[in-house]
């Protein structure tokens, strides 16, 4: 009912935008700056001479603000996937919609709560900092579209408005179906999300929060089975059509659901800047009123003036007309106009005078109301940016669930034995965040804010397992409370950042400390150093898990994850940037060969410097970006390629007469160096350690042919091309071959009112 609900209220979207038009002569419609085409007389949107395209908003939950953006870039092209997301660091299964493999690992922004785990579905759930905010002038919207594999394609649609200054609101569907090449590998996906952005006239008091609904399914087939992976290496002309090739499972799947629910709202109790501007509103009204007042005056007199001067030229017609009527006239009638001119003569002059004494009495009590209105412009205050002070309160409150499935309608003896012939689990997970703050800002203490946090959360099944003489308890229940604070600070062209948190009660423990600090030249170059320090609660599934498989039952009492790193990036959009980090992890927790949870007992060392840059020859542009990594300690437990490099080659300009579209394609060679990359287990949806085999080595090549028109981006793909002469020693994971030669297109398209 909510698809069928979103997809009425899109159509009418449509032809409400495509009944809107005006038609314009020239190019002064043009509704954004930043369009790379343009047509002649083309129908375009007539917009208030006011309104621009700066005036186009997407806020983050950080207050980072961002412009509606619809030109074409590479990286827009890199974006133009399911995620959503340059996915330079993950390698992806063959079918839209599958997980993803990880090239590099970040271990920044780590949360100090521990999450359900089932990390293998968690790339496409968007987390409270993956939803955005709008302020619009005009409705906008945007349609993407992109084809699947086999019977499928992804619709990720938005509309956003506001209905006055105060208020927006926007809804967006992600939806995705592609039934892939192998057999039971359909992905069915469906992502909801709405959000509301509202503040005040007079801005002390702003609110926002959104709803997220999702659910993503997916047909697991375990992999290629041994004869399965020999036919497709060997190139097996009979198994060309790949659902022809046998896999482990055909009646399996696992499924991520889940709601969440979002408020924040900030009141300003104080602000010293405010307080000025309010002072200073009631002067400039006075002194509006005061001059208001004092034209009036100024209209009487003047009308004063000129009803006397028309008086006195009144008064010489009426000499005049008498002596011309007897000169002229001939009979006693022509005498008689002359009579009745001097009467009504003598009506207007009455009328006249009466006025003037009317216009003198209202100007008498124009100027008593005048020397009543207080003005003086020597009481307006100037602000000063240096003196500001703000005192404002903050309430931050989330409730989320999530339910994690598998179903197997046969078991197999891959995953050993089980309590039933039929495999059905289910994990529950619920938690609510309540966030109370208290701000500060000013010239010395910058953006200080003081934070109480109260965490609940319940992880739980649906009954008590007695299992090998252990008793495995149906859930994790409990709370925390956490105190900490947040800062900001600007001096000059450098920006400090700092946040501090620590869990002081409850049945949690956990602290974070996070910092940074950035000297930005304008928009030349700028360069960023950032430390964090965190130790936090293991994800619950590593914790207790319950399954009908017998080997899939545990309840372990781990320590708690220490993370420490240090980092530094540096920018400078004309030659590109790099970015360098150091990470030591004790109790790393991750899924053995066994598919068991276990914390490490040695410090896991990893650096990560990843690099980009770009070298343009007149309408040519090759663009790098280089990814080393060395785990000096803990390769045992930890793995990762020690190089992933993406190189593109393409040619950019407009084409025709007139410039209606503009053109970008070119080459992309993916290559990453080969090591022994994690195993996908289904049942857990997590991945987990493997000694057999090693992937990698084997170069990725994809054409593309993008094109802009107006506001309209066209996407063409030719993915992995290469295919058919590198050999087919390409995977994803142990047993799951990465996709073959796949033609994609798709167009990213926005309306605006």
């Amino acid at each position: 009912m909510k698809k069928i609900f979103f997809v009425l209220l899109l159509t009418f979207f449509i032809f409400n935008v495509s009944a809107q038009r005006k038609l314009l002569s020239g190019a002064e419609g043009r509704l954004f700056e930043n369009d790379t085409t343009s047509f002649n007389e083309e129908v375009q949107i007539k917009l208030d001479g006011l309104t621009k395209y700066t005036d186009y908003k997407i806020i983050s939950i950080n207050n980072d603000t961002t412009l509606v953006d619809t030109t074409l870039t590479l990286k827009k092209y890199f974006k133009f996937n399911y995620l959503r997301k340059d996915n330079f660091e993950l390698l992806p299964f063959h079918n839209q919609g599958q997980t993803f493999n990880k090239l590099g690992y970040s271990f920044q922004n780590e949360s100090l709560f521990p999450t359900i785990g089932a990390n293998a579905k968690q790339f496409n759930y968007y987390k409270i900092e993956d939803v955005y905010y709008y302020d619009v002038p005009t409705p906008t919207s945007e349609i993407l579209y992109r084809s699947g594999l086999e019977q499928g394609q992804v619709l990720d649609a938005f509309l956003t408005m506001n209905t006055s200054k105060q208020f927006n609101f926007s809804i967006a569907y992600k939806g995705l179906r592609s039934l892939g090449k192998y057999r039971n590998t359909l992905a069915s996906h469906g992502n909801f999300r709405s959000t509301f952005n509202y503040h005040t006239k007079n801005k002390k008091y702003f609110a926002r929060g959104h709803f997220s609904s999702f659910d993503l399914t997916n047909n697991e087939n375990g992999g290629l089975t041994e004869e399965s992976i020999i036919n497709f290496e060997n190139n097996n002309p009979n198994y060309i059509d790949r659902a022809r090739l046998d896999v482990n499972f055909i009646d399996t799947e696992n499924l991520l659901e889940g709601k969440r629910y979002y408020l924040e709202q900030l009141f300003t109790v104080f602000s010293k800047n405010g307080n000025i501007k309010k002072h200073n509103s009631v002067i400039l009204n006075n002194i509006k009123k005061y001059n208001s007042v004092i034209k009036q005056i100024e209209d009487l007199k003047n009308d004063m003036i000129a009803s006397k001067k028309k008086t006195k030229g009144k008064t010489s017609k009426k000499r005049k007309k008498p002596i011309l009527n007897i000169k002229t006239s001939k009979t006693k009638q022509n005498a008689i106009p002359a009579k009745n001119n001097v009467k009504t003569d003598s009506v207007s002059v009455a009328k006249l005078d009466s006025i003037k004494k009317i216009n003198s009495v209202k100007i008498d009590s124009l100027l008593i109301i005048a020397s009543k209105i207080k003005t003086d412009s020597t009481q307006l205050i100037t602000l000063n940016k240096k003196s500001y002070f703000d005192v404002k309160l903050g309430h931050t409150f989330m409730y989320e669930t999530k339910h994690y499935r598998f179903k197997q309608a046969a078991i197999t003896p891959i995953f050993g034995e089980a309590y039933s012939s039929t495999i059905n689990d289910h994990t529950s997970y619920q938690k609510s965040n309540n966030q109370f703050h208290l701000q500060i800002n000013s010239p010395y203490t910058g953006e200080l804010k003081v934070k109480a946090t109260y965490f609940t959360y319940n992880y739980h099944y649906n009954s008590i397992l007695y299992y090998d003489n252990q008793t495995i308890s149906d859930k994790l229940k409990g709370n925390a409370i956490a105190v900490g604070a947040d800062w900001k600070m600007k001096l000059g062209k450098i920006y400090l950042n700092a946040d501090a948190s620590s869990i002081i009660t409850g049945d949690l423990t956990g602290s974070s400390i996070k910092a940074n600090a950035m000297f930005k030249k304008d928009s030349i170059y700028s360069v960023k150093g950032f430390a964090e320090l965190t130790s936090k609660t293991p994800d619950f599934n590593t914790l207790l898990y319950q399954s009908d498989y017998k080997d899939y039952n545990w309840q372990n009492n781990f320590n708690n994850e220490n993370i420490s790193l240090v980092g530094i990036e540096f920018k400078y959009p004309k030659w590109g940037s790099i970015k360098a980090s150091y990470n030591l992890i004790d109790n790393y927790t991750y899924f053995d060969e066994n598919s068991k949870p276990l914390q490490a007992t040695e410090t896991l060392n990893y650096l990560k410097v990843k690099m980009n840059a770009a070298v343009s020859y007149k309408k040519f542009t090759l663009d790098n970006t280089v990814m080393y990594q060395k785990v000096s300690k803990g390769e045992l437990f930890f793995r990762v390629p020690e190089l992933v490099t993406r190189n593109t080659l393409y040619y950019a300009s407009y084409v025709f007469k007139g410039k209606p579209m503009y053109l970008q394609t070119g080459v992309t060679f993916k290559y990453f160096t080969s090591y022994n990359v994690n195993a996908y287990n289904p049942l857990l949806s997590e991945f987990v350690l493997q000694n057999e085999t090693k992937i990698g080595d084997f170069p990725i090549l994809d054409f593309f042919v993008n094109a802009q028109i107006r506001r309209t981006r066209i996407y063409f793909k030719v993915e992995n091309f290469g295919a058919g002469f590198t050999g087919r020693n390409y995977y994803s994971a142990p047993n799951y071959p990465y996709r073959d030669l796949t033609v994609r297109f798709g167009l990213v398209w926005n309306w605006f009112i």
